[in-house]
Order: C-alpha cells, then sequence, then structure tokens
C-alpha cells in the first residue's frame, strides 16, 4: 500500500493571495489619491482588515511602498526583455525606448513610484530595486550597442523619453501628441551623435 502524501498547508497560499490583494489595494489608493497619500488604514480597509492584521503582511508602510516598487519595477523589466528586439542596434534602442515611454504613459503611478522620488523618506531596498537595476543594465546594453555609450549620451537619451512621457501625462492624458513625436526626437538625437562623430 502506497503511504498517503502529507497533506499540503494551504496558510502559505492563502497568506501570498491576501498579499497581492493588499498590494492592489495600494495601487488603487495611489491612483486615486496619490502615492505619498497611500495610508495603511485606507488599504486595510479596501481589503476589508484591521490595521493590525494588516501588520502581519506588512509591518509599516515603507514595507508596503517597497513591495509596491518591486511589483512595478519587475513589470518594466518584463516588458524591456521580452521585447522582440530587430537586428539593428539603432532599432532595438528605439525600441526600448518606445518600450519605456509607452510603459510610463500607461502605468504613471507605477512610473512615478520608480522613477521619481514622491514619498518623502521612502528609499527602496536592496531586494526591491534589484529588478531596477537589471532593467538598467539591459538598457544601457542596448544604448551601447547602438553607438550610445558615452554616460552623457545615456542621460540625454534618458532625458528625451522621460520628458515626452512627463508631457504626455501632464497635458493630455490617454493620447498620444507627445509620446507620437518618439521618433522624430530620436531622429534628432541620432543625427547629432553620428554628426558630432565624425568631427
Amino acid at each position: 500500500m502506497q503511504p498517503l502524501a502529507k497533506p499540503v498547508d494551504p496558510r502559505p497560499g492563502r497568506h501570498a493571495a491576501r498579499r497581492d490583494e493588499i498590494i492592489k489595494a495600494a495601487w488603487a489608493e495611489a491612483d486615486n489619491r496619490g502615492l505619498s497619500a497611500i495610508s495603511l488604514t485606507d488599504v486595510a480597509r479596501r481589503v476589508g482588515l484591521r490595521q493590525p492584521s494588516l501588520y502581519s503582511y506588512f509591518p509599516s508602510k515603507n514595507a508596503l511602498i517597497d513591495a509596491m516598487f518591486m511589483e512595478a519595477a519587475s513589470a518594466l523589466l518584463h516588458a524591456v526583455e521580452e521585447a522582440d528586439y530587430p537586428n539593428s542596434p539603432r532599432e532595438a534602442a528605439r525600441l526600448i525606448a518606445r518600450t519605456i515611454l509607452d510603459f510610463g504613459v500607461a502605468k504613471p503611478t507605477q512610473s512615478q513610484l520608480i522613477f521619481q522620488r514622491t514619498i518623502p523618506g521612502y528609499k527602496p531596498s536592496r531586494d526591491a530595486y534589484e529588478p531596477a537595476l537589471r532593467m538598467q543594465e539591459w538598457y544601457v546594453r542596448k544604448l551601447a550597442e547602438a553607438g550610445v555609450a558615452a554616460s552623457t549620451d545615456v542621460d540625454i537619451f534618458t532625458a528625451l523619453v522621460a520628458g515626452l512621457a512627463s508631457q504626455q501625462l501632464a497635458n493630455e492624458p490617454g493620447g498620444d501628441r507627445w509620446a507620437s513625436q518618439l521618433d522624430t526626437v530620436l531622429d534628432m538625437f541620432f543625427e547629432h551623435l553620428d554628426g558630432r562623430n565624425t568631427t
């Protein structure tokens, strides 16, 4: 007779599912009121918990923000890594710019948390920041392959993409007036880069 299989403890799965529900509720709070206005009391109310019970999942507001940062950074990393890059290094650089711009426009709260310091006193933990570092390494490598190797040029490229995202979100949320100008802006950037390198 085969020994009976040991019963699977359902508690870790329930805890993980509840944790995910709390993070989702926190994003909803952030979308409605802003990242800095997230309240553990309001998040607990959204998921039907008393605030003391929430501490068994997240011991502090910063711990909850950390989980949100890691989730957002991981989503962007996945988008960047899974993009179908063309063989041309320049076109690959354009695609990574488009991927980051589209993420920022489609998910402004997540993008704000990753790229802007909007929460006083919050600094992501090493674990939460790890996917952001991996995304940055991927980004820098793709740009280097396209001839954008100097750190100052990477900074300019980054500012151009971030600037278009910022203008789009500030002036025409849901539209594409600024986001649609990405190729034109990158044409000017690469023309400047090539002209400088041939003189």
